[in-house]
């Protein structure tokens, strides 16, 4: 049991070092960029004025407004909500992975035949993964109390170690439920599913936590969102709450169990088979098809979650034109805020939260990755290189496949935004859905740059250099301003380059970008494959 712990760490180092750097170094880095960009008492007077002015407008995407005059409070009303969604995400893909993932691929099978019982064997890789998460969690601890403690220039700006510490648990519990979520549902329906599932939560119950004030439908989903039972919790602005940190954690506990049990009992590798129509040969004939086939229910699965969410926040854009005739003040805060379009259409309102949409459709083509980036380490690749088809001929075609699956992600995504709209009773319809496929094409990007790592350096690092420039430009988008950073650095993420397509503000230069990257990684993918060795 113990070897397996070892070998789970030692498989998860690449995991750990992430964790450190966004967690610890994000938490420490934000701290100092406050301290910098805002030194004065009168600019962090400033700051809290226009943060309690804003009133619920200000907590959509954040938290509540609170103490944000200090280094701490401004920090947690800002990036809080980042820091989780950051661990959550990281959580799904490990927990997913860890079991159903290896089970997929077939390399839990010698694993399975040693004495070692499934439920120890379950319980070893958890633990090395909670351990992992532990110590990500802990190193934002302590960043935060270094921060504090390197940073403070005004009163109050000092992280005890208490908050610290309520940081660093936040973030553990609420990774452990996503997490566990994930797990649980994985070792029944897949990985892919089961990422989805706990991924559209995660993110879901952020926006249905922050707008609750402006939909029934939000309002209904809150309570049962582990976002909603820790709201009181703001640890870096000095409010402690350690008691609503003990429901999501049971909730993962419980989770966990579950998924644990649910690995004992059942086939190894064995999913509940979904109901489905299909050709008898489709996805045999070519390697395009076949990678399409392969990638069809993780493609489902995301389009799916994307669709619901689309449908549920431009639904809710009619609730918010209501609350906007009622409430003049809320109008113009929020037109102060966003001048350049109305957030009370369903385009505007899915403007509002397109940074997590990215993300979303970044780690959607992420997962699409993975299982094609596992056919060189299962050894599948030589077998299909023993057929009449050349190394660029599989990367690209296979490729092609993969942005197939992309397009089903999109295209799903878009009949729920267009769902959406006509149920809020929208006249506009189509720039919403067709700013929709804003979304594809960042996708296709992704999916561009991890087919030339795979190609590069090994199929499998293909899904983590992906997964790492999705979290680099969420993160150059967030950090950049908090650090005033030159307007170069901000240039860099190529969502910055997008423009406003939800409202019809399209950015050609992204735009081309998007398709440059996912055509000439598909080329220097294929360029890579064929210059080197396969690796096992």
């Amino acid at each position: 049991m113990i070897m397996v712990v070892r070998h789970t760490l030692r498989d998860a180092r690449r995991g750990l070092i992430t964790l450190l750097i966004l967690l610890g170094g994000l938490v420490f880095a934000v701290l100092g960029g406050v301290a910098s960009a805002y030194p004065t008492v009168a600019a962090r007077t400033e700051i809290s004025r226009i943060a309690e002015s804003l009133g619920a407008a200000s907590t959509g995407l954040t938290g509540p407004a609170v103490n944000v005059g200090t280094m701490g409070g401004y920090v947690q009303w800002k990036y809080g909500t980042v820091l989780v969604v950051i661990a959550g995400i990281w959580a799904i893909l490990a927990l997913t992975g860890t079991l159903a993932g290896e089970a997929g691929r077939g390399s839990l099978d010698v694993l399975a035949a040693t004495p070692l019982s499934r439920r120890r064997l379950a319980l070893a890789k958890l633990g090395g993964l909670l351990a992992v998460l532990t110590a990500g969690c802990a190193a934002a601890t302590a960043g935060a109390w270094l921060g504090g403690q390197a940073f403070a220039r005004l009163p109050g700006d000092a992280v005890p170690v208490a908050d610290a510490a309520g940081l660093g648990a936040w973030l553990w519990t609420m990774a452990v439920a996503f997490g566990g979520l994930a797990f649980a549902l994985a070792q029944w329906l897949g990985r892919a599913v089961g990422a989805w599932i706990a991924g559209a939560l995660l993110i879901g119950g952020l926006v249905a936590v922050g707008y609750r004030d402006f939909s029934p439908v939000l309002d209904a989903i809150a309570p049962f969102t582990p976002w909603d039972w820790t709201y009181a919790h703001l640890p870096l602005a000095g409010r402690l709450d350690w008691a609503s940190l003990a429901w999501p954690l049971l909730a993962g506990v419980l989770l966990l169990g579950a998924g644990v049990e649910a690995f004992a009992r059942r086939d190894l590798g064995a999913v509940l088979s979904l109901p489905r129509v299909s050709p008898p040969a489709f996805g045999v004939r070519g390697v395009a098809g076949r990678v399409f086939a392969d990638r069809l229910p993780a493609a489902l699965g995301w389009g799916g979650g994307l669709a619901v969410l689309g449908f549920v926040l431009a639904a809710s854009s009619a609730t918010m034109a209501e609350q906007f005739v009622r409430s003049p003040s809320l109008a113009e805060s929020f037109g102060a805020m966003f001048p350049d379009f109305d957030v009370s259409t369903p385009g505007g309102f899915l403007q509002l939260v397109m940074q997590l949409m990215f993300v979303l459709a970044g780690f959607a083509a992420v997962s699409l990755l993975g299982g094609w980036g596992a056919d060189e380490d299962t050894g599948r690749m030589e077998m299909l290189l023993a057929t009449p088809v050349t190394r660029a001929g599989l990367i690209l075609r296979g490729g092609l496949g993969l942005l197939g699956a992309v397009a089903v992600v999109t295209g799903l995504a878009a009949a729920g935004v267009a769902l959406g709209a006509v149920a809020a009773g929208s006249a506009d319809i189509l720039r919403p859905t067709a700013g929709t496929g804003v979304l594809g094409l960042f996708a296709a990007a992704v999916v561009g740059v991890g087919v030339a790592a795979g190609g590069l350096a090994r199929m499998s690092a293909a899904g983590t250099v992906a997964g790492i420039a999705v979290v680099v430009t969420y993160l150059i988008d967030l950090v950049a301003p908090a650090l005033d950073m030159p307007d170069w650095v901000r240039e860099i993420a190529l969502t910055a380059h997008l423009g406003r397509p939800m409202v019809g503000d399209w950015d050609v230069t992204g735009v081309t970008a998007c398709l440059i990257l996912a055509a000439g990684g598909l080329l220097v993918g294929a360029a890579g494959l064929t210059r080197r060795d396969l690796r096992h």
